[in-house]
C-alpha cells in the first residue's frame, strides 16, 4: 500500500474544508491496515481514520500524523429464522446498506436512509433519525486494538452507545478500529412510525412497508437540506438536540410556550436544537461564506470558500445566542478535528 503525503483533506468530507494530511493511506482489508498501524507506530506517528468525512470538521491547517481512510467493502448475512444477522464491512457507504436491506425485506434500518456516511462512522456516532438508532438494530462489532494488535468482538452492551456516542469516541475507544459491524435485522418488518414528520407523511394511509418509509424518509431529509448536494458544503445536523431536566424544561415552557420536547428518560425532556436555533433568529442567515440553511435550522453550511474557523465561530455565535435567550448550551454533534 502507498503512503501519501499532503493529500488534502477538503475533498474527503462532506463539509468540503479541511487542509493536507501530513501522510495519508488508504486501506482496504485487516492486512493493510495492520500495515498501516505498524508503519505508524514505528514512525511515532498519531493515526486518524477517516470514514465518509460526514460528521467531522477539519482544521485549515490539516491533520498531523497518518490519516487512515478505510475502504473495507462487503455485505453478507446469515438467516436465524425470525431475523438474519448482517455483517458488512466499515468502509461501506451507510446508504448503501440500507438500500440492500430494503430491498431484501430487513426490517430495522429503513427510518436511517440516506444519513451521509459509512458503517464505521454510523456505529462511532451511534446514528439516529426519525425513532431509531443504530444501537437499536447493532448485534456487534468487530475493531482491531490497535496496540496489542488483536481483533475483538464487542457486543452492544461492550460498546457503550449513549447519545450520538459509543466507546469508540472515549480514550479506551480511541484505540480500536472498526472494521465492521453485525446488524439484527427483521425478516417481518415492523414499521415504526412515531416521529412527527413521518405521522404527518403516512397520516390516513394503511400501514406502509420498509420501502415506502425509505422513500418518505428520503425525501422529507431532501426537503430539509440534511444531505450534502452538488452545490453546497453541510455536515448535516451540527448540534445535538439538548437534554434537559423535566422541572427546566416546566420552566421554559412557562416563558416560551411552543417550546417542543419528547421526553428522553426518567424526568428528562430532549429539546429540538433546530428550533432553539430558528427561534433565535439564526434559520437563513449567512455570514461570509457560512450560513444556516434556510430549510433546516440544524443545518450549517459551506456555500464554496468557507473555512474550519469560520464555521467554528459561526456556530459560537449561534451557541451563545442560543444560550442567552434559552439558558440551555448546544454541544456540537460534529467531531473538530486539529487545531481550529
Amino acid at each position: 500500500m502507498r503512503i501519501l503525503k499532503n493529500v488534502k483533506l477538503a475533498p474527503y468530507t462532506t463539509f468540503r474544508i479541511g487542509g493536507p494530511a501530513e501522510l495519508f493511506a488508504e486501506a482496504k482489508s485487516l492486512s493493510e491496515i495492520k500495515e498501516s498501524v505498524k508503519f505508524a507506530r514505528k514512525n511515532k506517528l498519531k493515526i486518524f481514520v477517516l470514514g465518509g468525512g460526514s460528521n467531522i470538521l477539519i482544521s485549515d491547517d490539516g491533520v498531523r500524523g497518518l490519516v487512515l481512510r478505510l475502504l473495507i467493502r462487503g455485505a453478507d448475512f446469515r438467516d436465524k429464522g425470525s431475523f438474519v444477522l448482517a455483517s458488512v464491512g466499515a468502509g461501506e457507504i451507510w446508504d448503501k446498506v440500507v438500500a440492500w436491506a430494503v430491498r431484501h425485506n430487513f426490517g430495522g434500518i429503513e427510518n436511517l436512509s440516506l444519513i451521509p456516511g459509512t458503517v464505521g462512522g454510523a456505529v462511532h456516532q451511534n446514528i439516529g433519525a426519525y425513532g431509531t438508532e443504530l444501537k437499536d438494530v447493532l448485534h456487534s462489532v468487530n475493531a482491531l486494538n490497535i496496540k496489542s494488535g488483536e481483533v475483538l468482538r464487542l457486543s452492544k452492551k461492550g460498546c457503550r452507545f449513549g447519545y450520538r456516542d459509543s466507546i469508540f469516541q472515549h480514550k479506551i475507544g480511541k484505540n480500536y478500529i472498526v472494521l465492521s459491524a453485525v446488524l439484527r435485522l427483521d425478516k417481518k418488518p415492523k414499521p415504526k412510525i412515531i416521529y412527527s414528520d413521518l405521522v404527518k407523511y403516512f397520516q390516513n394511509k394503511k400501514e406502509p412497508s420498509i420501502q415506502k418509509i425509505r422513500e418518505a424518509v428520503i425525501r422529507i431529509r431532501r426537503s430539509k437540506l440534511i444531505y450534502p448536494d452538488q452545490f453546497f458544503g453541510t455536515a448535516g445536523s451540527f448540534f445535538k438536540n439538548p437534554v434537559i431536566s423535566s422541572g427546566v424544561y416546566k420552566r421554559l415552557i412557562g416563558l416560551h410556550p411552543g417550546l417542543k420536547g419528547r421526553i428522553s428518560g426518567r424526568n428528562l425532556v430532549k429539546l429540538s436544537a433546530g428550533q432553539l436555533i430558528e427561534l433565535s433568529g439564526w434559520k437563513g442567515k449567512r455570514i461570509g461564506s457560512v450560513g444556516v440553511s434556510k430549510k433546516h435550522a440544524l443545518v450549517l453550511v459551506n456555500y464554496g470558500r468557507g473555512r474550519a474557523q469560520d464555521i467554528k465561530k459561526f456556530a459560537s455565535l449561534i451557541g451563545s445566542d442560543v444560550e442567552r435567550k434559552f439558558g440551555v448550551k448546544l454541544e456540537p454533534e460534529v467531531r473538530f478535528v486539529g487545531e481550529i
